[in-house]
């Protein structure tokens, strides 16, 4: 039997994923197993590299707050950006100047997603595409949550 198995430590982040495949699963569930793992770790790689998370999702509230999600906006968005104002503010979300592209790789990230654009197969797109699949939930701790 093969199977899909993800395991991470590092402080007080753990995270954990297992999916057995036998001869009935389906190539979109370890596609769907696939993407859930990518996920769990994509913002923490941004987040354990010192990036503020909270303060650019933040300001791509504010750009994309009201706004309809399309390639117009997108481009409207875009071409409003102060770029010098923006480098300023990727320099302010990361503890050292160097780290800056991680911030705009970030921001870039955030902004597409928040307008309804994905470049990465998800667990979303997976559950629309094939909606009798059953993905899990996330187990354990939820952020925000306090521990006893």
């Amino acid at each position: 039997m093969d199977e899909i198995v993800f395991s991470a430590k590092y402080g007080d982040w753990v995270s954990i994923k297992k999916t057995s495949i036998d001869d009935k699963t389906t190539p979109q569930e370890v596609v769907a197993a696939l993407a859930s793992i990518r996920e769990t770790i994509d913002r923490k790689a941004f987040q354990f590299a010192g990036v503020d998370t909270a303060k650019i999702d933040a300001r791509v509230a504010e750009l994309t707050k009201g706004r309809r999600k399309a390639y117009g906006t997108l481009a409207e968005i875009i071409t409003s950006l102060n770029w010098n104002e923006l480098g300023r503010f990727f320099a302010s979300a990361v503890p050292e100047e160097k780290l800056a592209p991680l911030a705009e790789a970030y921001f870039f990230k955030s902004l597409f997603t928040a307008l309804g654009f994905n470049f990465e197969v998800t667990t979303e797109l997976m559950s629309k595409l094939y909606p009798e699949l059953k993905i899990p939930m996330p187990k354990g701790r939820l952020p925000g949550a306090k521990k006893k």
